[in-house]
């Protein structure tokens, strides 16, 4: 192995031994843990079968992923860099686009153990103690299954990892530790908060109610929603139609994720130049 993959295999393996010697994630997952099995034994759900526990999980999921994904980007790409050893590691022919691949990647398979440790150590308990019609697979509307649970799982993962890009890639920006902070609180602020309030707004100022699917499948929680609305309770439960275009929402999430990277990769590869055509425009709009 050489070149490019050699590299993407150091910088991730060195990424994933620093996430395993951190240890605030173990007690993110079980905090991730304590939370999500409150929920479900709280909330009844988890005694009758995976889609009750899904819709008791899923507000608090909009929040509790998010959250998870942005504690681990807010930082990913800002320490090397500030410690100096991002200098260090390009010096070794490491390219923007193969050190940030190596990062996120590392990070993603870290975000899949922080989410999918609590929620399969629930969907487990759910299994074992709801009621046995539980045990039937999905073959037509109406039936429960542990297959949904995945795919409601699946689809939990795919948000994270949107948010993980795009904290990730903006804490490429952040000058301090302050700084990446303030942006992944903006992250998990905008991404939770802000896609809902943005589409409301476009519905008060004209925006046909028809246009609701198309423009909540642009933001990652309603994209993230409406997928489990269509294709985890809807599967269960007769509904009046699709919430979002299921194709787009997947776009949706993908995208942010590709955004976050790409932001990331001109952060800390072509981050001088960009500075300098900043300030370029700057004194030509001043003068």
């Amino acid at each position: 192995m050489s070149g490019r993959p050699a590299a993407f295999t150091t910088v991730f393996r060195r990424e994933l031994v620093t996430v395993a010697r951190t240890p605030a994630y173990a007690l993110l997952v079980v905090g991730l843990l304590i939370v999500v099995g409150g929920l479900v034994a709280v909330g009844g759900g988890g005694a009758t079968g995976f889609v009750p526990a899904v819709v008791d999980l899923l507000l608090a999921t909009e929040v509790l992923v998010p959250l998870a994904a942005v504690v681990l980007g807010y930082r990913a790409l800002r320490t090397d860099r500030a410690t100096g050893e991002l200098a260090v590691i390009r010096t070794f022919g490491v390219g923007a686009v193969t050190y940030v691949g190596g990062i996120l990647a590392a990070r993603l398979l870290a975000l899949i153990v922080v989410v999918g440790l609590p929620y399969v150590l629930v969907g487990g308990y759910v299994w074992a103690t709801a009621s046995p019609d539980t045990g039937i697979y999905a073959t037509h509307t109406g039936v429960d299954s542990p297959l949904l649970y995945v795919r409601f799982l699946t689809f939990a993962v795919l948000l994270g990892a949107a948010y993980l890009a795009v904290a990730a890639g903006l804490s490429a920006l952040a000058g301090s530790r302050r700084g990446a902070i303030a942006l992944g609180g903006l992250v998990l602020a905008g991404g939770v908060l802000g896609g809902d309030l943005a589409v409301l707004r476009s519905l008060s100022t004209g925006t046909p109610a028809a246009a609701l699917p198309d423009l909540l499948a642009l933001t990652s929680n309603g994209a993230f929603r409406g997928l489990v609305f269509d294709h985890v309770i809807g599967v269960a439960f007769e509904g009046d139609g699709p919430t979002v275009n299921a194709g787009r929402a997947l776009l949706a999430l993908f995208g942010w994720s590709v955004a976050g990277a790409m932001i990331a990769v001109v952060a800390l590869g072509y981050g001088r130049a960009v500075t300098v055509t900043l300030e370029r425009v700057r004194r030509r709009v001043v003068a």
